[in-house]
């Protein structure tokens, strides 16, 4: 298939292939290998696949060698240890726009670690994901998480999407590379995904972003959490991997 013209485009087909090709997300947490029998044809590795090897060297080497604009940077899952890192980017996102985020700046300074370091555990639970964009200096650049919805359906939900500004939109791709990891997350434990957006015109970039990775409108709205004369509607996306070959 072409070539995508944008980074975050490519590494969206990769995220996405690779799950498909391995049943498990690029950022898993998975001791040395998971794996695969189809890809089982003697050698040392027969069948195993270094999920580690390709979040920090295959994908970037593929993403390279493509020479499409974007930023450099790395998908991690975060771990309990990540709490401190959470917070900052968390309260970054409370004063810029705390509808979105889902609470103020009061009430997001007033959580203990407790609770950060809850948040920060997301990334390894078996029923949630978080990821964050990082740079080779150890920079966060934004962060992204989903989890099983827990009113019984079997949708999975996406949640605390924060990219800091300087590297917003589609010439950077970090947005598309966390969506795409959350993506290929979810497609493997629920048939589709939704997330409740803030319906004003501060939303309105979050809203294209999220039309052109599929995401709908169901004509859902509700008040925004804590903020009464605020309003925020639903966008669902069907979940579905590439056929294997």
């Amino acid at each position: 298939m072409p070539v995508p013209s944008a980074q975050g485009e490519l590494e969206t087909l990769l995220r996405r292939a690779f799950a498909a090709e391995v049943g498990h997300s690029v950022s898993e947490v998975a001791g040395v290998g998971v794996y695969v029998e189809r890809f089982a044809h003697g050698g040392v590795s027969s069948g195993y696949v270094s999920l580690a090897w390709w979040s920090t060297r295959g994908i970037p080497m593929l993403l390279r060698r493509a020479a499409l604009p974007g930023a450099v940077f790395l998908i991690r899952r975060t771990s309990e240890q990540d709490w401190p890192s959470v917070r900052e980017l968390r309260l970054e996102n409370a004063k810029e726009n705390p509808v979105s985020y889902g609470a103020d700046l009061r009430t997001t300074l007033a959580m203990t670690e407790d609770d950060w370091r809850t948040r920060a555990r997301r990334g390894t639970g078996s029923d949630t994901t978080s990821v964050v964009a990082v740079t080779d200096d150890g920079r966060w650049l934004g962060i992204m998480a989903a989890q099983s919805c827990a009113d019984g359906s079997p949708d999975a939900l996406l949640t605390g999407v924060f990219v800091r500004a300087v590297v917003r939109g589609r010439a950077y791709g970090v947005a598309d590379a966390l969506l795409a990891e959350v993506l290929a997350w979810a497609a493997l434990h629920a048939p589709s995904i939704h997330l409740w957006v803030d319906r004003a015109q501060a939303g309105a970039p979050a809203r294209r972003f999220y039309a052109r990775h599929g995401f709908r409108p169901t004509g859902r709205r509700r008040p925004a959490a804590g903020f009464p004369d605020a309003e925020v509607e639903e966008m669902a996306a069907a979940l579905e991997l590439p056929d294997q070959p």
